[in-house]
């Protein structure tokens, strides 16, 4: 049965007086948890009845070999080799981050990583009886994430192996004009972006830095030999890094009003500098990535326009070219 922190700390000072011979009953055992109000502010304190349960609890969830000396008039432990495996319990916030990493978990991680997570919150949750659950729908908590690459089980849970334990897997790998290579790889990182996992490591056939897309992998083996994780390479695992991207640097954008106004909840970059001016706003950013720059413009389907630099200017006006042709 779940258990909340109040009778847990009733349970710790239950056993304690059993395992020292004090042959506690529910009458003076409740006296003593009203006197631990008044002098630890615990907010133990409860009536006789609830210690007659705190004892079948003892005995019934944990094989407490509790026993009744009517001489004594209290309860004794019928021998001293029980021990009571006290079962951790989170507070509130603890437990809600929790459930809400295992929400979000269920829609990024295949299985069985996804039911192991699920199944561990669902441990904690047996041994903890947190207040919010009670006025809380957690299946109203909806995440709705971007469009997800389907990955295979066995390929996913070998990769993650490999990065868990810094160890060199062999993969077999479809690169993106579909040529299949074989090669061995150190997964110094794993990624989750857009939809999709990959993993920024080191080659050792290319002798290089790649990143390579989970589901390319047609067959991974994890090898004995291990490697030393590199700052370097896990430091570029991100938004602006992971594909070892094309630069672009002094980046202006010009946006119209109706981008302007939402622009901090839809960024061109973190750390942009918007300037409000007459037609909406201009962006600048000191560098960034140039993939995620021509994206994020096509993205905004005409509301921004690129000033600097030139040659982002000319490409997306390529772009537009063909789609016109291909939607005339």
């Amino acid at each position: 049965m779940p258990i909340s922190k109040k009778q847990l700390q009733r349970l710790i000072r239950l056993v304690s007086q059993l395992k020292e011979n004090r042959y506690p009953n529910c009458s003076t055992f409740a006296l003593a948890m009203r006197k631990a109000d008044l002098d630890e502010n615990l907010n133990v304190s409860c009536t006789p009845k609830t210690i007659f349960r705190d004892i079948q609890t003892l005995k019934n969830d944990f094989n407490a070999p509790i026993k009744f000396d009517k001489v004594r008039n209290g309860y004794y432990l019928a021998h001293h080799g029980w021990n009571f495996s006290c079962p951790q319990i989170y507070d509130d916030s603890e437990m809600l981050a929790a459930v809400i990493g295992a929400r979000i978990a269920e829609h990024i991680f295949p299985d069985p990583m996804q039911s192991q997570i699920r199944n561990a919150v669902d441990s904690l949750l047996t041994h903890n009886n947190p207040d919010f659950l009670d006025k809380t729908q957690i299946d109203s908590l909806v995440i709705i994430p971007s469009n997800r690459t389907k990955i295979d089980a066995d390929i996913f849970m070998g990769m993650f192996y490999a990065w868990q334990n810094h160890k060199v897997c062999h993969v077999e790998y479809t690169d993106s004009k579909g040529n299949i290579t074989e090669r061995d790889f150190e997964p110094h990182a794993l990624v989750f972006f857009d939809g999709v996992w990959y993993s920024k490591g080191y080659c050792r056939i290319r002798n290089e830095m790649r990143t390579l897309v989970l589901p390319r992998i047609q067959h991974i083996e994890v090898t004995p030999e291990e490697f030393a994780p590199d700052p370097a390479i896990i430091k570029t695992a991100n938004e602006e890094g992971i594909f070892d991207p094309e630069m672009v640097e002094d980046v202006v954008v010009q946006c119209d009003h109706y981008l302007a106004n939402i622009i901090q909840t839809r960024p061109l970059h973190p750390e942009q500098e918007v300037t409000p001016n007459i037609p909406g706003c201009e962006i600048r950013v000191k560098r960034m990535s140039k993939y995620r720059l021509i994206t994020w413009i096509m993205h905004q389907c005409g509301r921004a326009m690129i000033v600097t630099p030139d040659d982002c200017r000319k490409q997306i006006a390529s772009f537009g070219e063909k789609i016109i042709q291909k939607h005339t």
